[in-house]
């Protein structure tokens, strides 16, 4: 069902799953509100691991996301790697829940939805910074201030090393990019350069 010329059937298909992930980040984090006012950072740090884990091991995606693998046997796989990696009980009836609803694949954009979530609800954007090499920490807290200051809020600042970048920052903030690297100065100059021959 995909109709290239309709922009709205492309964008529908692809929303799905990020409108899910949004429904279960808000679920979770009422939960995880009703438990106390750690539960909340507590639940976003396993989110955040189990993520990374199905995202950073090949091998251990596929078999979870395979369609012939059952419910039953994604739960057990799941509810051993909670347990060995001491997950809390609001985790681990999650993962119960999207191994049993074939749901494996949505714990990143959950894990991210709930991020977002927590941050809009405690005045707090998340940004990155993506530089050419690592940021000393003081920069990247330099820069983090620098940013929370503009927006009035605090800015949660990860980083991220491309060397493509050349040197400068890229900075993606709010659904925007502000980008003072030094592949962009470059290609501005190219098109300028470009323009007047």
């Amino acid at each position: 069902m995909r109709h290239h010329a309709d922009g709205r059937v492309a964008s529908a298909v692809t929303e799905q799953p990020r409108a899910l992930a949004r429904r279960y980040a808000k679920a979770l984090l009422e939960l995880a509100r009703a438990e106390g006012p750690a539960a909340a950072g507590k639940l976003q740090a396993e989110l955040s691991g189990f993520a990374q884990l199905l995202t950073g091991n090949a091998a251990l995606s596929r078999a979870l996301l395979r369609p012939l693998l059952g419910g039953a046997a994604r739960r057990r796989v799941l509810g051993a790697l909670a347990e060995r990696l001491g997950a809390s009980p609001l985790l681990g009836r999650l993962l119960e829940l999207l191994a049993v609803h074939d749901r494996v694949g949505l714990l990143p954009p959950i894990a991210e939805a709930f991020a977002e979530a927590r941050n809009r609800e405690e005045g707090r954007v998340t940004a990155e910074a993506v530089t050419a090499t690592p940021l000393a920490e003081a920069q990247a807290s330099a820069l983090a201030s620098a940013l929370g200051a503009a927006l009035g809020k605090t800015v949660e600042l990860r980083t991220r090393v491309e060397p493509a970048v050349l040197g400068g920052v890229l900075v993606r903030m709010a659904g925007r990019s502000y980008d003072g690297t030094v592949r962009a100065q470059l290609a501005a100059l190219r098109a300028r350069l470009s323009a007047g021959s």
